[in-house]
């Protein structure tokens, strides 16, 4: 029996729009997983709804979006922040935490790292280049076709990602300007760029806990980028 994976979906306030990248919904089907779709549910959801998404899942794919808004780890937006949709957030957040709790395995992409490390009580930078050095930084938000690896990316020796990928450097797209900060208790840091800047994080302790601040669903045809989706639906079948 395939495993169900769900899926959280952005949301187009003024086109009042569900919308998802294919590339997430083709990276679980062609590794043997079946996508269930997460709509924002708005204010008016319950821990009861939480719940029930996550009998009813395998596994649980954090996708990328709009920025996390600063309120949920103790900080005022900075000028530099991007468009946020606080409803998704508390939603998502809440899905996260009790995925956890149930050791249901949780993929995070670009945003979806970001908010898994907030969920366990870490943090982000609201702007690299305002808060992280910026005269230093590579580029992280690439003038390339979106399926092209961009930049380098480091894995760290005895970590799950080095042992899913079979590589200790891989090149990936990149389209962020924020990032894992503060880690969250129990996580640890799966791969940097050359610039210091974390690129995914991990907890070796868990089933399959694994964010990655790229976008691999961009990017199937790449070797590297679908082992994650594989090590993800594997985990998720278990």
């Amino acid at each position: 029996m395939k495993p169900i994976i769900g899926i959280t979906c952005d949301y187009d306030w003024e086109k009042s729009l569900y919308q998802l990248k294919s590339g997430y919904v083709e990276g679980i089907i062609r590794c043997g997983g079946q996508p269930f779709l997460i709509p924002l549910l708005d204010m008016g959801w319950t821990s009861a709804d939480i719940d029930l998404i996550i009998r009813h899942i395998n596994g649980l794919l954090l996708s990328g979006g709009q920025d996390v808004h600063p309120r949920f780890f103790g900080e005022e937006p900075h000028a530099a922040i991007g468009r946020v949709n606080p409803y998704r957030d508390e939603m998502e957040l809440a899905l996260c935490r009790q995925a956890v709790k149930a050791g249901m395995p949780v993929f995070g992409i670009c945003r979806g790292i970001q908010l898994m490390n907030i969920a366990l009580g870490g943090d982000i930078y609201q702007d690299l280049k305002a808060q992280a050095g910026g005269q230093g930084l590579i580029c992280h938000n690439q003038p390339a076709p979106k399926q092209h690896g961009f930049h380098s990316v480091y894995i760290e020796e005895g970590t799950r990602l080095r042992q899913i990928l079979g590589a200790g450097m891989i090149y990936a797209n990149t389209f962020h300007h924020q990032a894992v900060r503060r880690l969250a208790p129990g996580l640890r840091i799966a791969a940097k760029t050359s610039d210091g800047v974390i690129e995914a994080i991990e907890d070796s302790n868990h089933s399959f806990l694994l964010g990655v601040q790229w976008h691999p669903e961009c990017m199937l045809e790449d070797t590297y980028m679908l082992k994650l989706f594989e090590a993800f639906v594997e985990a998720s079948g278990s």
